[in-house]
């Protein structure tokens, strides 16, 4: 099996693993259920029956269509391979932000609930047609883990709802009044840092096509892993400026809250910077360069650089360029996924 291919089974792996480890520390931010008078049990129902009822859905779907993921992300790997890696990791952040804070717990006790459904009926029908096996008793019991399967997961969504829904509240609210500002900061930082990285990339690729032309093959090579190392660095000056002292558990961040800066010098060097390497390589005729990506990768670029500069507390505009950025990721996953094989493929 190919490198690649390997890679692409062991994130399902990784899927099938982080998603429960996901679930049972998400219910350490949600108010703690309490459907039982009995203290221990709403312990156990909380902390215990609800991130399982959640997980095994998840986990129970990725075993299902294991090869089917694997291929989807051995596809889209192949799909924005013309996005350079720094870029698709900018979108993949923005994706898992909103994955995991706003998608994932409230698509979740749906699904739970469909896919209980799904399998009560299926047992129901094996019941029914006499082919579950092992007489009358494991058909009582296919009844009782069918019910089961349909009453846990809406219990589970009717007590979690409520409280995740105060929780989301609070989530909102300190998303317009500070977290915004701090996701959108940190995306804008890197979009920055990236920007500055590009040209190097570039002048790069320049002088291999130079001396492919002159000398039939390529002798410069790129140091990418030293541009990677500058562009981190950068990334990292760039978030020390612009984002606001934030307050953690073991302290406040001193960071320096200078994002003017960005809105009166940084973006718009980092425009220009996008502005005239399209320009140039436009006149140029390039195709087969791939630092700055495809159209709509140079088009969220600007947005997230542009509204930053002219309107910098338009909370629903901010969301929105998050949301695009997410958007691009899921509808890639999307087709990817619908143009997967189902099958294990070599």
């Amino acid at each position: 099996m190919s490198p690649d291919w390997l890679l692409s089974r062991v994130t399902v792996v990784l899927m099938a693993i982080v998603g429960p480890i996901y679930f049972f520390l998400l219910m350490l931010f949600i108010p703690q259920m309490t459907p039982f008078a009995d203290p221990n049990l709403n312990v156990l129902f909380h902390y215990i029956a609800a991130p399982i009822v959640f997980s095994v859905p998840w986990v129970g779907t990725i075993y299902y269509q294991r090869y089917r993921i694997a291929n989807t992300i051995h596809i889209m790997d192949e799909t924005i391979t013309a996005v350079p890696l720094r870029w698709r990791m900018f979108y993949g952040a923005n994706a898992l932000f909103v994955l995991m804070v706003f998608v994932l717990p409230m698509a979740t006790p749906v699904i739970a609930i469909i896919e209980g459904l799904i399998v009560a009926g299926h047992v129901f029908y094996l019941i029914g047609l006499g082919k579950l096996g092992g007489g009358k008793p494991a058909a009582v019991l296919g009844v009782i883990v069918a019910i089961a399967l349909c009453i846990l997961p809406a219990f589970v969504m009717l007590e979690f709802i409520p409280g995740y829904i105060a929780v989301w509240q609070t989530i909102l609210q300190t998303w317009t009044d500070f977290w915004l500002d701090v996701a959108y900061g940190i995306a804008q930082c890197l979009v920055n840092a990236l920007s500055f990285g590009a040209p190097v990339y570039f002048i790069y690729y320049g002088a291999q096509q130079y001396d492919r032309g002159l000398y039939g093959e390529v002798y410069t090579k790129t140091p990418t892993t030293w541009i990677k190392i500058g562009e981190l660095v950068i990334f990292v000056i760039f978030m020390v400026m612009y984002l606001p002292p934030i307050p953690t558990p073991i302290g406040v961040l001193p960071f320096l809250d200078l994002s003017y800066l960005f809105q009166s010098y940084i973006n718009w060097i980092s425009l220009g910077i996008v502005a005239i390497m399209v320009l140039v390589k436009m006149a140029l005729k390039v195709k087969g360069d791939t630092t700055m990506g495809g159209a709509t990768n140079i088009i969220v670029i600007g947005l997230f650089l542009v509204v930053e500069l002219f309107n910098r507390t338009d909370f629903f505009l901010k969301t929105s360029i998050i949301l695009l950025a997410f958007l691009v990721y899921a509808a890639l996953a999307t087709v990817s996924y619908l143009r997967a094989s189902s099958r294990e493929l070599y």
